[in-house]
């Protein structure tokens, strides 16, 4: 007669290793650091796509002008001196009087400050601005249309600014969402 055969595992051992293999092991792809990473990127994403849709930024139109000095017309008062500006005609319809404008010589002076004083009601050529504001500077040969802006700066501010001088401007149009300026699509 053959004697039944025991077995070397305990029974509670067996068991135990039946039970483990019927649990469902699910792999782990990620670990606690690298989630909480991708869920901070995520955060500071939806957070700066937030400021940047509701923070204004300012939009200046730039332009081109030169020094009139003081203007003998009622368009600017008796201690200011105007700044004949130059835009162009498809921008005419931004400019009106009151809007503050920055004033720059070259890259080392400090910037003026002035304030648009008279827009001109049509895109005009440099000859026919200078006859409106009874310049007489000779054969101006440019036949371009021009949107032209009469500007206002303080005579105490323009110690370093001459007769003739060309200044670069830019005139403080409005403003608009941040994420519009960077992506283009607001305009």
């Amino acid at each position: 007669m053959i004697a039944p055969r025991q077995s070397i595992f305990r029974e509670k051992a067996l068991k135990h290793y039946t039970q483990g293999k019927k649990k469902d092991i699910l792999p782990n792809f990620s670990s606690i650091p690298a989630t909480v990473f991708v869920w901070a990127l995520l955060g500071s994403l939806i957070m700066t796509g937030l400021v940047s849709w509701y923070v204004q930024v300012p939009v200046y139109l730039p332009g081109n002008g030169f020094v009139l000095g003081h203007l003998q017309q009622a368009l600017v008062g008796n201690n200011e001196i105007s700044v004949l500006a130059f835009f162009p005609p498809n921008e005419l319809a931004k400019l009106r009087a009151g809007q503050p404008v920055k004033i720059l010589i070259d890259t080392n002076s400090p910037q003026m400050n002035g304030v648009v004083a008279q827009v001109l009601p049509e895109a005009t050529t440099l000859a026919t601005a200078f006859k409106h504001y009874g310049l007489n500077l000779g054969n101006v040969g440019s036949q371009t249309l021009q949107a032209v802006a009469l500007i206002a700066l303080s005579a105490s501010l323009s110690t370093t600014l001459s007769t003739g001088s060309s200044v670069v401007i830019e005139v403080n149009t409005g403003t608009e969402s941040m994420f519009s300026a960077i992506s283009g699509l607001g305009n």
